[in-house]
């Protein structure tokens, strides 16, 4: 798989620079200064189209109350001129709006990233197109609330096909560098409650259903255990953690249940929960409501809706928890407020969880439980997130508006693709006679190797304390280079072996 890393730094709300941090081998640096797409002079109708992509069942007039944004739509082409439906094509022209975007016609960082697509392409893989924020990116532009994996170049959407966008949240703590596993523990969390309050019905159980389908495989060959959470309790996971050994650990958690983006009051005789970021005050008790955030419904010990925070289970997790699935609604979602990580997801990854798999905006049913199915499936064949998360978009049907709701959010030291198994292959002993050339082209190969090897742990040294952000990307793209000068060095080294056979 080939890597193309896109620093995205803002220069106001609506520039911003695109710099390509990490490419391809042979692939020249690149910079450009971008604009961020639908503005119209100081308007932006960046909410009205996390809306419109928020929305499974079509347009309703009532969802766009604000003025001329009705009109906006329209002028704009996703809507129909009667006004009753969005356009046929509604989501790729906001595709193409963002490709243009990231990409302005001929950008130095179009150039990079077509050459990238085209090595990808040559090498029979995928390009990982990694967007990179810094976590305070929030104070000069909302530039991380777009839908950058909708991107669209015209004739297709890359996302579901040979492109896979991941997001990486800059910020000084190291990234986590947990070791792949020969076995994952996986530990579902399926809260069965209702809140007629916030118009949230009791869940099937076609989602936990479809999990047990695509890790069967899996399980059957020992390299998946899959648990349940007996009690779907905030205090019943914290208990559940605390009593298992290092071994016992799940190394993944999926979270099945509802999810909102919202406010809480913090009157401790209200705490009444408003969805959404309208709202300044609680409409029970007149409290002032403090910024939004991401709540996920557990049930509390009555089996009544708790709306817990992301902040209050961030708390319980356990160190060794490698990814974390949330299938919840807007569990993925920052689209307002100070902070990158008022989001679910964004706080985890805060928290030093290395992978986040999240919901941006609401999800059907049926779409998200096909995309658990596929995307287990894939991973306990010990392919890398990435790819799960592609392999599991297409099962929610590419031609609807489902597949570009799943988001990951990937910060893992050393893992740009987030491989949760461990390498087992084994290598045996050739039992050949080299020739004194081949020989001595090995001992030249082994010294080199050993030469790259300590510069590699030098520079993650040097990563490990290093707090400027420019000169950690410098440091990790220097770590990336010689990796590869390690692998071609490998792949030299095998190759002459493999000639005396």
């Amino acid at each position: 798989m080939e890597l193309l890393e896109l620093y995205l730094s803002p220069l106001d709300a609506q520039r911003f620079q695109a710099i390509a941090t990490r490419l391809p081998i042979g692939i020249g640096d690149a910079a450009t200064e971008c604009v961020l797409p639908f503005w119209v002079g100081e308007q932006d109708w960046r909410r009205t189209i996390i809306k419109v992509l928020e929305s499974s069942q079509g347009f309703r007039a009532e969802h766009y109350p604000e003025p001329d944004e009705q009109a906006w739509l329209k002028q704009e082409e996703l809507l129909l001129p009667d006004r009753q439906s969005f356009h046929a094509a509604y989501l790729e022209r906001i595709g193409q709006s963002l490709y243009h975007s990231l990409f302005p016609p001929d950008s130095e960082i179009k150039q990079a990233f077509l050459h990238s697509l085209r090595l990808a392409e040559q090498h029979n893989t995928d390009l990982h197109l990694r967007l990179k924020f810094a976590a305070d990116s929030v104070q000069r532009s909302r530039l991380a609330d777009y839908p950058w994996e909708l991107i669209h170049d015209g004739q297709r959407f890359l996302q579901p096909r040979q492109v896979i966008v991941s997001r990486y949240i800059a910020y000084e703590a190291l990234p986590p560098a947990l070791l792949p596993q020969k076995q994952l523990r996986v530990l579902l969390i399926a809260p069965r409650v209702e809140d007629a309050t916030q118009k949230l019905a009791k869940l099937s159980d076609t989602e936990q259903q479809a999990i047990h389908l695509g890790l069967s495989k899996a399980k059957a060959e020992g390299l998946a255990v899959l648990e349940s959470l007996s009690k779907a309790t905030l205090k019943a996971l914290s208990a559940d953690l605390s009593q298992r050994t290092e071994t016992q650990m799940p190394q993944v958690l999926h979270f099945d249940g509802h999810g909102l983006f919202g406010k809480r009051c913090v009157n401790s005789q209200c705490g009444q929960i408003h969805a959404g970021i309208k709202v300044d005050r609680c409409r029970n008790c007149g409290q002032l409501l403090t910024e939004p955030t991401g709540f996920l419904l557990f049930e509390d010990e009555q089996g009544g809706p708790d709306y817990v925070s992301a902040a209050s289970l961030v708390a319980f997790l356990p160190k060794g928890v490698a990814l974390v699935v949330l299938s919840a609604c807007q569990s993925g979602m920052a689209v307002a407020g100070d902070s990158v990580f008022n989001g679910t997801a964004q706080q985890l990854i805060d928290a030093r969880v290395p992978a986040v798999v999240a919901m941006q905006y609401g999800v059907r049913v049926d779409a998200v439980s096909r995309f658990a199915e596929q995307f287990y499936r894939i991973l306990g064949q010990k392919k890398p997130l990435v790819t799960a998360l592609n392999e599991g978009r297409k099962w929610m049907g590419v031609e609807g508006n489902q597949w570009y709701r799943p988001v990951l959010y990937l910060r893992w030291l050393d893992n740009q693709g987030g491989q949760l198994f461990a390498e087992t292959a084994t290598v045996e002993p050739l039992q050949v006679k080299l020739s004194r050339f081949q020989r001595f082209e090995i001992e030249r190969l082994q010294v080199e190797l050993e030469d790259l090897d300590q510069d590699y742990e030098s520079v993650k040294a040097q990563l490990r304390v290093e707090l400027d952000a420019p000169t950690q990307n410098k440091l990790e793209r220097q770590i990336e280079q010689i990796g590869r000068q390690m692998d071609t060095k490998e792949q030299q080294l095998f190759r002459l072996k493999q000639q005396d056979e």
